[in-house]
């Protein structure tokens, strides 16, 4: 369900305004598409990242009570990162990266850690006794793979009477726009993890994985009950590639978070997800090393290595930490 309505908003195929959203002054009266439900009542979770107050659904995107407005872009994802707080002209990642994300995770070589992530969540939605449905964020989002698959995993035996809205947040705006293109009933937004666009204790689940994190903006996001799903490299993620690329291989360290989260969380599990895995052509070798932080930190000759290889093994070491917010964790 898209945020701001319980009942169904449904943006049509093109939208009024341009490729990206702009902010601006509304005067008339926009017309809605979207058919409440018997119950329906005018609700936002959504936060105007202008004023801060909520934001609610209108014909072509969003506008607060201030008349601020975020149109929707004709993909179907609105963007909420004002420009004077753009940090470069196209933050996040490029098309490139993007693609390369996306060619790989559809072959399908992480859906065992797609799948631990949405036995973690179904096991926290499952201890949640919320009379009017679930929401989780996806913060930092990419292209959409991991949301779509929860997606997917809860629809099976899910609880009518309890729907779940779905919401994925990255600020590149290329990457969104491939998540767009993975399911258009999901409500994607174009944000910064450090001023994520929702209310205070707005949310049940923000999950994040492989991306930066903001552990106070997660915990003012999220509801007294809510949880923290973080996805992180385990000590022997991607073995095989490292030793490549590095003369001497270190295990990686225990994610910082951890430290961060006791003043605002309980402390987590922690279940591990373990494999082998084998690549066997070049381009998925490549697709793959552009999806880490390697890419970007190893010169032309090792590149020039890893460019070389038509064959690849190596490890999948992956961490599922939940944690739970703590009573009134709201701020530090």
């Amino acid at each position: 369900m898209t945020p701001g309505i319980q009942g169904s908003l449904l943006f049509p195929d093109r939208f009024r305004r341009g490729d990206d959203t702009s902010t601006k002054n509304i005067s008339g009266t926009a017309k809605l598409y979207w058919s409440p439900g018997k119950d329906a009542r005018m609700t936002s979770i959504l936060q105007c990242p202008v004023c801060r107050k909520p934001l609610f659904a209108t014909a072509s995107g969003y506008r607060c009570a201030a008349m601020h407005s975020f149109d929707a872009a004709r993909q179907g994802y609105v963007n909420l990162v004002l420009a004077h707080k753009k940090h470069s002209k196209e933050p996040g990642d490029d098309p490139d990266m993007v693609l390369s994300r996306r060619r790989f995770l559809d072959l399908g070589y992480y859906n065992p850690i797609s799948d631990g992530i949405n036995e973690a969540i179904r096991t926290v939605l499952s201890g949640l006794a919320s009379p009017n449905g679930r929401s989780v964020l996806d913060a930092g989002c990419g292209e959409g793979f991991y949301l779509q698959r929860l997606k997917e995993a809860l629809a099976h035996g899910a609880d009518p009477r309890l729907p779940i809205e779905y919401h994925g947040v990255d600020v590149s705006k290329f990457a969104v726009r491939q998540a767009t293109q993975r399911d258009r009933t999901m409500a994607w937004f174009v944000a910064s993890i450090n001023d994520l666009p929702f209310l205070d204790s707005s949310l049940d689940i923000v999950l994040n994985v492989f991306s930066p994190a903001h552990i106070t903006e997660f915990a003012r996001i999220l509801k007294e009950s809510g949880s923290l799903v973080f996805v992180s490299p385990g000590p022997k993620h991607l073995n095989g590639l490292r030793e490549i690329i590095y003369p001497i291989t270190r295990e990686h360290e225990a994610p910082t978070i951890t430290g961060k989260a006791k003043e605002l969380f309980s402390p987590a599990t922690v279940a591990r997800i373990t494999y082998p895995l084998e690549l066997a052509d070049n381009r998925t070798i490549m697709d793959l090393l552009a999806m880490t932080p390697y890419y970007w930190n190893i010169d032309r000759e090792t590149k020039g290595k890893v460019a070389a290889l038509e064959r690849l093994r190596l490890d999948v070491d992956v961490e599922v930490r939940v944690f739970k917010k703590k009573s009134g964790g709201g701020t530090l």
